[in-house]
């Protein structure tokens, strides 16, 4: 929630109270029928009536509290500073209207002004607890977290003049500067505080469902959240979507996505301004792997807020996913653009959310390998590593480039250190299998496959490549078997239907291999291994014209396949023995 949130909340309580002011007097309940009139005096003279100013000034404050367009809120406001110095120059010696002035400048974010209002406020009532509190607020937008706290804690050990207010305001943002610092069960305990005083204030039980919600307290988040909407008043600036924001938030915390989806869904339906609530819904939909959904939300959330980082990196992410399974022809595109993103990242608000920097150069290195620029990409990954030392997935990155780049020995010291940090981290044991394949270490590359999968038995991918190290090993019958696991997780998967006619032709058993090629070729026409594999099983079943065809294919595509040359110099041998006959 931002300063400015919190803060034009601090005149919320006494909204409801000033509707209750038109029966002072008179004067004032002529004010309350046309704010207009009673401005202008006969015959232009000066009013030199200090209530009449106070009052006047009030009533602006409400004024621009009921108004919904930002320009029009600064009008009433400056419509209030006036009238409010009208009444100082009358009585400058009144504490309360000083701490009316004070609060005229913290809601119109000018801060030290507003703690130099309060202090002469002080001056004429050092016990006025609603000016010190008014200082605690003001301290707290500028960041100076300690003063804010000692102020809102002396105006609650004095208990003296409120004014129109009570202790709750001050236990409010006692609650507010404390969950800042993440002390947030002694926040508990401050809005419990505020509650006993104000128990239908909405704003301070969504700032305990904040606060259980950050504890990972996720029924008790949940049931003051819903309690909350449930009061549903003394919202001040803040509004029911930053409810449902948390309530998104916590059903994620418990891995309810759906149900996390619904209630962005209304947080966005409230609010479809909130560049925080995109991010959180686009979050959600990338765990549930709808990735290009995701997509949308993050840049919704940047058409919002064009520098928002967090924003920024959720782009990026899912541009990078996307291109994972993109056609060739896409991949390098979206690649690019996601590293566009990712540099706008590194260069936006600096508001990554429960992000950091380290994710952005994580990213970033991932879009670089992707466009073959793997000594860029390995710096890039570097840059992770140095900010996170136990960054997990930067070390398999970093691990990755070191492959594409063939260091064997390099990329095998950082799956260790990865494998170090987090033993299981099913993807550091899937990236070590591709390493010791590389390197013709079989029997290793089995164990580490083995090892990932035991973890994550749901990676199509590492069960496609388990099925090429069986193969290497000479167990066909394995090797089908890991293909056709890896097919009924991803049925799509061209090279697992690849690996598993390859197996099946060195069975021997070539109708069915056969079969899996066709799978390959509906999938992807122009893949040369499989129309290679496909005319050897139809040479070694006499279909000898359909096996010349697929191998020219072949050789079209790849002129340097050697088994395709062989097969084919093969055929054409066979076809000179019967023409000899």
């Amino acid at each position: 929630m931002s300063n400015l949130l919190q803060l034009r909340f601090v005149t919320g309580l006494a909204t409801l109270r000033s509707a209750t002011c038109c029966a002072m007097s008179v004067a004032v309940s002529c004010l309350c029928l046309s704010v207009a009139w009673a401005q202008e005096s006969p015959l232009g003279e000066a009013i030199e009536d200090f209530e009449y100013w106070q009052d006047l000034c009030q009533l602006h404050i409400s004024a621009a509290e009921d108004k919904a367009a930002e320009e029009e809120e600064k009008e009433e406001y400056a419509k209030a500073l006036m009238a409010c110095e009208q009444a100082i120059a009358l009585e400058p010696e009144d504490a309360n209207i000083w701490v009316l002035h004070s609060s005229i400048l913290l809601n119109t974010q000018k801060y030290p002004e507003s703690i130099s209002s309060a202090n002469r406020a002080l001056l004429f009532d050092p016990e006025h607890s609603l000016a010190i509190t008014y200082q605690c607020v003001a301290y707290s937008a500028l960041k100076q977290t300690e003063t804010a706290l000692d102020h809102c804690n002396q105006a609650l050990r004095i208990n003296g003049n409120w004014g129109n207010e009570n202790p709750a305001l001050a236990w409010l943002y006692r609650g507010v500067i404390l969950a800042q610092e993440e002390e947030y069960g002694r926040a508990l305990v401050a809005y419990e505080r505020t509650l006993l005083l104000e128990p239908e204030y909405s704003f301070a039980l969504a700032r305990k469902c904040d606060a259980h919600f950050a504890l990972q307290q996720a029924s008790l988040a949940l049931e003051s959240c819903n309690a909350a909407l449930g009061v549903n008043q003394d919202w001040g600036e803040a509004s029911p979507a930053m409810v449902w924001t948390t309530i998104g938030k916590t059903h994620t915390q418990l891995e309810l996505y759906n149900e996390a989806i619904a209630a962005y869904d209304q947080a966005l339906n409230l609010d479809p301004m909130s560049a925080v609530t995109w991010v959180a819904q686009g979050q959600v939909l990338a765990q549930l792997k709808q990735t290009e959904e995701s997509l949308v939300s993050f840049v919704q959330a940047v058409g919002i807020k064009a520098d928002f980082a967090d924003a920024l990196l959720g782009q990026c992410m899912a541009l990078n996913r996307l291109a994972v399974d993109a056609e060739v022809k896409e991949q390098g595109k979206l690649y690019e653009q996601s590293l566009t993103a990712c540099e706008a990242a590194l260069a936006g608000d600096s508001d990554w959310g429960e992000n950091s920097p380290a994710n952005a150069w994580h990213e970033r290195s991932i879009a670089l390998t992707g466009t073959g620029k793997y000594d860029e990409a390995l710096a890039s990954i570097n840059r992770a590593v140095g900010i996170d030392p136990r960054y997990v997935e930067a070390y398999n990155q970093r691990s990755i480039v070191y492959w594409y780049l063939k260091d064997y020995g390099r990329a095998l010291e950082a799956n260790q250190q990865a494998l170090a940090i987090d033993a299981t981290y099913d993807h550091g044991w899937f990236t070590r299998g591709l390493i010791f394949r590389a390197q013709e270490q079989y029997l290793q590359a089995l164990e580490a496959y083995n090892r990932g999968l035991g973890l994550n038995p749901w990676n199509d991918w590492a069960w496609t490549n388990r099925s090429l190290v069986l193969w290497e090993l000479g167990d066909y019958e394995e090797a089908i078997v890991s293909a056709e696991e890896a097919l009924n997780l991803n049925d799509d998967s061209v090279q697992a239907w690849y690996n598993r006619g390859a197996a099946q032709s060195a069975l021997k058993d070539y109708r069915r291999a056969i079969e899996s090629y066709d799978e390959v070729l509906d999938r992807d026409e122009k893949y040369a291994g499989a129309l290679t594999g496909r005319g050897v099983a139809r040479f070694h079943l006499g279909e000898h014209e359909d096996a010349m065809m697929d191998l020219q294919m072949a050789l079209a595509l790849n002129p340097e396949d050697e088994l395709a040359q062989e097969t084919l110099e093969a055929l054409s041998l066979e076809g000179q023995g019967e023409g000899d006959k």
